[in-house]
């Protein structure tokens, strides 16, 4: 562990930890501001292989904010280039090394959100925080220190690494859904009349196919279901195995946590859809979908990842949930809105840098005409929000 001071009125200190089980449970989960945050998620893909280099701010003996950080590479359990830049073989093969980077990001996540309230930090803690992962990467011979999907609200942070010398890149989009319903039922009879009579039709249809859904914190018994489908769809969807873990459905379980909810679709008995909702903070986290060949974009798909959502958020008075940025037109449509995201890249060496700011602003332009094409006719200012303190 490395360990900086900074002086003051009040003695702040930042430190470099080996990984979340460093910070106990109750105060890591005091500082959660969303479902990716918790404790737990971290601890399973922690024990499961991934390489933390967290950083934790503390004032006197409190812990004010946690920065969450990973060594991430081609041949680590993720690779943050494969979700961010694409593939990046002909690179490989010019030899431009950009991998390993140091990777700012909760785990199986595309969300650079730190934990407590970094805006609120004085600027020198800031400034450290910012020295210790550069040190860091320093350490570790990496090509780069990357915060690849950073909320456009953390403008105080934002400011400051463009001030560094980061380059600020477009990330993309994520669909985010505010909940202010009490019920599914008052959720749906606020819609349209066109988006009530899609919601009647898709709930419908999974009584008319026999399909049944499920929540439950409670799965060790189908977490080898759970992890068989979760393959065989990642296999069917990229045409290789995925990098995770044959234990971490199951570590998960174990916790029995209730803010970790496994969503499951049944169809005559056998498993044909799950997904993972995380309830913590303000905002529930989807992540881990997987369906079987012939449900995926069916009633089954847009239960899982819309309308239990909504019902497990207005049971527990979360008020949003964050839908990630894949299939944008049916969650726009029941009533989503698109929130933009940022990158914040600083290479290793000029080179470098200007690698990995020229390749993010292609990955940008592309990134977009996906957008717009997954969005189709929906397409259009009114998708996207507008968040206050937007840099």
């Amino acid at each position: 562990m490395t360990t900086a001071t900074v002086q003051g009125a009040t003695q702040w200190t930042t430190a470099t930890i080996a990984g979340a089980v460093e910070v106990p449970e109750p105060e890591w989960n005091a500082l959660a501001r969303r479902g990716f945050h918790l404790h737990q998620w971290f601890r399973a893909a922690e024990d499961c292989g991934w390489m933390p280099r967290h950083v934790v701010v503390r004032q006197g003996d409190d812990a004010r904010a946690i920065v969450p950080t990973y060594l991430t590479g081609a041949y680590t359990l993720h690779d943050i280039h494969e979700r961010w830049m694409g593939s990046l073989g002909g690179l490989d093969r010019l030899g431009i090394a950009i991998r390993p980077v140091l990777s700012v990001q909760s785990p199986f996540s595309l969300t650079s959100d730190c934990l407590g309230d970094v805006n609120g930090l004085p600027r020198r803690v800031v400034a450290q925080v910012f020295d210790q992962l550069e040190a860091r990467c320093a350490a570790e011979r990496a090509k780069a220190v990357v915060w690849p999907f950073v909320d456009p609200g953390e403008s105080a942070l934002i400011a400051y690494a463009r001030e560094r010398g980061y380059a600020v890149l477009d990330a993309g989009v994520t669909a985010r859904l505010p909940i202010w319903w009490e019920s599914f039922k008052e959720y749906a009879d606020s819609r349209s009349k066109s988006v009530r009579r899609t919601i009647r039709t898709d709930l419908a249809v999974l009584e008319e196919e026999g399909l049944e859904t499920t929540g439950t914190s409670d799965f060790r018994d189908r977490a080898g279901e759970i992890d068989a489908l979760y393959r065989s769809a990642y296999r069917v969807r990229n045409g290789r195995e995925p990098r995770v873990a044959p234990d971490l459905f199951s570590r998960l379980a174990d916790f029995g946590d209730p803010r970790i909810v496994a969503q499951l679709a049944w169809c005559g008995g056998r498993l044909v859809g799950s997904s993972l909702n995380l309830a913590a903070g303000s905002v529930i986290d989807g992540t881990f979908s997987a369906f079987a060949v012939g449900v995926r974009g069916g009633p089954a798909y847009v239960n899982d990842l819309v309308y239990e959502p909504i019902r497990l958020a207005c049971r527990l008075g979360i008020p949003a949930i964050d839908l990630g940025m894949s299939a944008l037109y049916p969650k726009v449509l029941r009533g989503a809105r698109l929130r933009r995201r940022v990158a914040l890249v600083r290479g290793a060496t000029p080179m470098l840098h200007r690698v990995l700011a020229g390749l993010g602003e292609l990955v940008a332009r592309r990134q977009a005409a996906k957008e717009r094409r997954m969005l189709g006719a929906l397409w259009g200012p009114d998708c996207y929000e507008r968040p206050e303190g937007t840099a």
